[in-house]
């Protein structure tokens, strides 16, 4: 059941990055409080949400050194999939999205000619890479 919401959430908010590059704050809300509440149900050890609430942090700190180039939608979806995510998890999905990102990046700089200013949605990212832990896990 988590899957499926998690799915639901990244799928909707990939779709508005893509489009409108914007995330929907109230899915962010409601992902937030079901993490929330899913965390004490299971009996989530504290500790296991240090590192996810700590990286997320340090994406908050880069955007507002960056005047956004990291944008605070990104920020936002990072913190509910810290709240819902087990940590292995999390972490999982943060670096493959991180590594298709880069990816994509490099295409854009070197096949398309496209310049570093030229933004890219995160969120589409963050999907394939929790999909693709779902499907390696």
């Amino acid at each position: 059941m988590k899957e499926v919401v998690t799915l639901a959430f990244l799928g909707v908010n990939a779709w508005l990055d893509l489009k409108k590059k914007e995330i929907s704050l109230l899915t962010v809300g409601i992902l937030a409080a079901l993490g929330a509440i899913w965390s004490v149900m299971s009996g989530r050890d504290l500790m296991q949400a240090v590192l996810p609430l700590g990286i997320v942090t340090v994406f908050l700190g880069l955007s507002l050194l960056t005047g956004g180039a990291v944008g605070l939608g990104d920020v936002w979806i990072l913190l509910a999939l810290g709240l819902i995510l087990e940590t292995g998890e999390f972490l999982g999905t943060l670096c493959m999205g991180m590594l298709l990102a880069g990816g994509w990046a490099l295409i854009l700089l070197v096949i398309l000619r496209k310049n570093r200013h030229t933004e890219i949605p995160f969120v589409p990212f963050l999907l394939a890479g929790y999909i693709g832990g779902l499907v390696l896990w």
